[in-house]
């Protein structure tokens, strides 16, 4: 039935081409070619009908694209941009030749020139330009612009606003497509990052054809180093083509889609971006090291160590130096889990001791000896770590993994110290955090009775001991919301200064903010919940290794008391005498300097501290 309809719509619409031979030069138009396309005329039908009517299409690019956006395929443009050499040139053209040559020219028809991609591509370049230059001549958005680069994002904003109120200029207008524009330009240019984010995206998803495109993503990307802004409407700009953007576009796009995605655990969908990012692009070192972090998800080690160590190339060339530690710390964790320990170890050794990871990375290298069985530069990683240069970390097994060697080494008084230190900086806390989680109802509680322990806020009732603190604090996820959150704030107390002027945009604005900080506090409530508890788990578990050292020391005294009573009666060895030793207990450097100051410390020493206790078992 469908299909008989649009046979007898064709037909009528082909008569009616047909009667107005005698006014047009020919019968069928741009227009009509997409409107038999949307009612679904098939392409070959089409193509039948431009060729009875011998209609000579004369297409720009800008009809190329139109008829492209509107459906018509391939092969009936490319049909339609034919024609002049089927047909000849359409009426009314005007020509510099002879009649002599017309007559020629029609004999062998001039061969067309079909645009090429890099010709498409900067002629829809050009058409973003001129729109642009038609919104500046203007002179509002030139205007506007230029306030909020003095600093007066108000006046910017309220001159945006009486743009649109006096011309009545409503939603999909070329005008308030630019108010819109310049209004969240305005606010970016203030750091109101917060209020911005949601009318660049706006601004994003109206096309990459519009004037404003580029400079919106590139603010877009640019304020989400500074906030959380992950909307799930980002996806969308997948729907969109970039061929006639510049190559370092294009990967910009790409690295931020990977990462939107890899965010929200797509991760098929991650790699097909992060690959896509190409060799020359700043972010290659970023996109190789989360594809790398994609394939250890997925097990593939092989694959996930080569994407790493390429991402440390790329981010060495242009001094990404966050990307680098970051990768080798990732190597050293792959080698880790495969227990090669000397493979974990020289990757860990990669990553200066000035890092900001560092910390993280000596408490993971001491772990690394303990399992390999260097007793000595273990032993030299947690004086390390108990140095000043890491007083705001908190590791609640550190004593005990001390202790523990110790009395493999049977060394049982300086393991009876490292279980003393335990309970002087570990075990004092354990109470005191059991009350503060109890004190808590909800997430909203734990973030304000955290921010005000740190803050030593005397309105808390039950504050978090300070060296409880430092686990959340040096959680990279808590601090990005953290600071979110005092962006927020921040934007609240700008924009309620600007209320008077900026009327219902204000309030408008300040109920989007008042939303945003309550669902970012009731995050920051979750994260800090989840590392206390965790962290409480961990001194739990420390106080029963604890135990089982005491009992092992315990069982040692014993025994020594009973070698000794053997010895006094007689019935010892004489091979069995206590091994006493004496000299240094440790050095650094090669092994040059000795360094026997238990709580001295040399910056530039600490990657170099071993121990040189040996073992005084008896077999």
């Amino acid at each position: 039935m469908k299909r008989h309809l649009f046979r007898l719509l064709f037909s009528a619409m082909v008569a009616t081409m047909m009667t107005a031979w005698s006014v047009a030069s020919w019968a069928i138009t741009k227009e009509e070619v997409m409107t038999l396309t949307k009612l679904g005329i098939p392409e070959a039908e089409v193509v039948k009908a431009i060729d009875k009517d011998r209609t000579v299409f004369n297409l720009k690019i800008q009809d190329i694209l139109e008829l492209k956006k509107a459906g018509v395929p391939d092969k009936v443009i490319k049909y339609m941009l034919a024609t002049p050499q089927k047909y000849g040139k359409a009426p009314g053209a005007t020509s510099a030749t002879s009649e002599g040559a017309a007559e020629s020219a029609a004999e062998k028809p001039a061969a067309v020139h079909e645009k090429t991609p890099e010709e498409i591509k900067a002629e829809e370049e050009r058409q973003r330009e001129e729109a642009r230059r038609k919104a500046y001549a203007r002179g509002i958005m030139r205007q506007g612009l230029a306030l909020a680069e003095d600093g007066e994002w108000v006046d910017s904003i309220e001159l945006f606003q009486q743009f649109l109120k006096r011309g009545n200029f409503g939603p999909g207008t070329a005008e308030f497509y630019n108010a819109k524009y310049g209004i969240a330009a305005a606010l970016t240019e203030a750091h109101l990052y917060q209020s911005a984010a949601k009318l660049l995206v706006e601004v994003l998803l109206e096309g990459t054809d519009k004037p404003f495109f580029k400079e919106a993503f590139q603010q877009l990307r640019s304020l989400r180093k500074e906030i959380i802004y992950n909307p799930p409407d980002l996806e969308q700009l997948t729907n969109f083509q970039y061929g006639s953007f510049s190559q370092s576009f294009q990967d910009s796009v790409n690295y931020v889609l990977g990462e939107f995605f890899y965010d929200y655990g797509n991760y098929q969908r991650a790699i097909k971006h992060f690959q896509a990012v190409s060799e020359d692009s700043p972010d290659r070192g970023k996109a190789l090291y989360l594809l790398g972090l994609v394939q250890v998800r997925y097990k593939m080690y092989k694959s996930a160590v080569e994407s790493i160590q390429e991402a440390i190339l790329a981010a060495e060339r242009i001094g990404d130096d966050p990307v680098v530690d970051l990768g080798y710390m990732a190597l050293a964790r792959i080698a880790y889990e495969a227990q090669q320990y000397d493979a974990a170890v020289f990757y860990y050794k990669k990553v200066p001791s000035d890092s900001v990871r560092a910390a993280r990375v000596f408490y993971e290298i001491a772990w690394t000896y303990l399992l390999k069985g260097d007793y000595s530069r273990a032993l030299g990683a947690f004086h390390a770590m108990h140095s000043p240069y890491f007083k705001e970390t908190f590791h609640p097994e550190l004593w005990i993994l001390e202790a523990r060697v110790y009395s493999d080494l049977c060394r049982y008084e300086q393991a009876r110290k490292a279980l003393d230190a335990f309970a002087r900086t570990v075990g004092i806390y354990m109470e005191p955090l059991k009350q503060f989680i109890a004190a808590q109802k909800s997430p909203d509680d734990y973030h304000k009775d955290f921010v005000g322990s740190v803050n030593q806020d005397p309105s808390v009732k039950v504050k978090l001991p300070l060296p409880m603190t430092y686990p959340v604090l040096s959680n990279i996820e808590f601090y990005n919301v953290y600071r979110t959150i005092r962006q927020i704030e921040r934007e609240q107390a700008e924009i309620s200064a600007a209320k008077g002027r900026l009327g219902s945009f204000a309030n408008e604005m300040l109920v989007k903010l008042a939303v945003l900080r309550k669902d970012r506090i009731f995050e920051s409530g979750v994260k800090i919940q989840q590392i206390l508890n965790d962290l409480d788990v961990a001194m739990g578990d420390a106080q029963v290794h604890e135990t089982e050292i005491e009992v092992d020391i315990n069982s040692a005294a014993i025994d020594k008391m009973t070698m000794e009573t053997r010895m006094m009666v007689g019935e010892g060895d004489e091979g069995e005498k206590e091994i006493k030793r004496a000299g240094p207990t440790a050095i650094i450097g090669g092994d040059t300097q000795v360094w026997p100051f238990e709580g001295e410390y040399w910056h530039d020493e600490i990657d170099y501290y071993r121990s040189m206790l040996t073992s005084q078992c008896i077999d």
